[in-house]
């Protein structure tokens, strides 16, 4: 016989937290390492102009890390702190570049953000790694470090860039996929294949102030950093404003479900859900983002009066009660598009997410990739919900049912593809598995199960 489900999951969660620190303590010794190499031949210079540029670079990037946004991926931030690392790989000496980016990072995450020890260390290490990487390209195609006529030149600037974005993302994309449990290619399409772009027009401002300071000293720094920091600073203002739109539609979707205590936090969890599954699945930050968005929103329509005896009724519904109820996704789908930001992608998949993958859903009756991909997602994380939660005619069934449900429906109700990545999903496991749950499955009461909704159904 095979370990117990919670057993196992408590098991692969324990290899990798180990995996986790014998990668942290890799990390570590490589950027020792690194900086032991760059002091190896180096010529120390103790002049006035050196220290004076060594104490603005190392302002800007402490004033950038403090002022770095919170993005609620994972424990990620947006912040413009490259500009000053990235800057220091194009004006002063490996060690300088390397020491100046891992000072910044250690004092911010130790004594600011009081982080654990291993994030402290993991963070301050790979910043001094993708910086020793970005002087290294930077050198190897002919780029020059020098603080008192720095010289633009496009090829040696890009490379540095590009060998620092990549140090960066892949070894954070494996610190998370090692600590959530994520693939290493999900976890890197989560957290930074939105940003892509961004990274790639970004390179040249690094650049620029290095430019500036070796021309103007202070007077240059400040002319391109305060600009910088008051970008930031409108772009933090729009997610703040984003993030209280967003907790508005949470507190709406709870006004909603208080109507009934067994479907309390259902579409909480059912966004939670889809999240996961969306992001396991390869889609894009945006796309993620719409998805959780519609699966938080998809039964909103039920607040209208006429849904509010059928979802009370203990009983089984009649045939035209079910009728109203299947009403509900295009009543909800219109509620949502009378905000416009929502129009679009949500508002479709709010509408579809009872469509079945062979056809036979509703509204509309569409079928396989005509139906949207986020609705795809959504029919199967509320199917998951459905299953996984007490109702008062049943209880919930054990993660084994779940996967047989989703492997039996695949094809037919659900898009084979996503049941095939959420029965793998080790994270989504791990939300449906908690720590400490009973490893004998509850007794199930099948008597009122039939009578109400099909194993592999979400309600309404």
């Amino acid at each position: 016989m095979g370990a117990p489900p919670n057993l196992f999951c408590s098991m692969h969660i324990d290899r990798r937290k180990a995996l986790l620190k014998t990668y942290v303590v890799l990390v570590a010794l490589g950027a020792a390492g690194a900086v032991a190499i760059s002091m190896w031949d180096y010529t120390w210079d103790s002049s006035q102009t050196l220290l004076n540029g060594l104490i603005a670079v190392f302002a800007v990037g402490i004033g950038a890390e403090l002022s770095s946004i919170s993005l609620n991926i994972g424990s990620s931030r947006l912040s413009i702190a490259f500009v000053a690392y990235l800057a220091g790989c194009f004006l002063f000496a490996p060690v300088w570049a390397m020491t100046l980016g891992g000072a910044s990072v250690f004092a911010v995450e130790l004594f600011v953000r009081h982080k654990p020890a291993i994030k402290v260390i993991f963070n301050t290490s790979k910043e001094i790694l993708s910086l020793g990487l970005a002087s290294s390209a930077y050198a190897l195609v002919g780029g020059l470090a020098a603080y008192h006529d720095f010289v633009f030149r496009p090829v040696p600037v890009f490379a540095a860039g590009v060998a620092y974005a990549a140090a960066n993302s892949l070894s954070v994309s494996l610190a998370v996929s090692l600590s959530e449990g994520f693939g290493f290619w999900q976890a890197w399409v989560r957290m930074y294949a939105g940003s892509v772009i961004y990274d790639v027009f970004a390179i040249p401002v690094p650049a620029l102030l290095a430019y500036l300071y070796s021309r103007y000293q202070l007077l240059g720094v400040v002319a391109l950093a305060a600009p910088l920091f008051v970008v930031r600073h409108i772009y933090a203002m729009n997610l703040r404003l984003e993030q209280a739109n967003r907790d508005l539609l949470e507190l709406m979707v709870k006004a909603i479900e208080a109507r009934d205590p067994y479907t309390s936090g259902h579409s909480q969890r059912v966004a939670q859900y889809a999240r996961v599954l969306a992001r396991e699945a390869g889609l894009s930050h945006r796309q993620v983002e719409h998805i959780a968005t519609a699966a938080l929103l998809h039964d909103v329509g039920k607040i209208y009066e006429e849904y509010a005896p059928l979802l009370r009724k203990e009983g089984k519904l009649s045939p035209e009660e079910r009728s109203v109820l299947q009403t509900h996704p295009v009543r909800s789908a219109e509620l949502v598009a009378t905000i416009s930001s929502l129009r679009g992608p949500v508002s479709e998949a709010v509408r579809h997410h009872h469509e079945n993958f062979d056809g036979t859903g509703y509204p509309d009756g569409r079928a396989g990739e005509e139906i949207p991909i986020g609705a795809r997602v959504i029919m199967i994380a509320d199917t998951i919900d459905a299953m996984t939660t007490h109702r008062p005619y049943r209880q919930a069934l054990p993660f084994e049912r779940v996967v047989e449900q989703l492997t039996k429906y695949s094809g037919s109700q659900f898009d084979p593809s996503l049941a095939s990545t959420a029965i793998r999903s080790s994270a989504l496991r791990a939300l449906l598995i908690p720590p400490g749950a009973p490893l004998s499955p509850p007794t199930i009461r099948h008597e009122r199960l039939e009578q109400r909704i099909p194993v592999a159904a979400p309600v309404g």
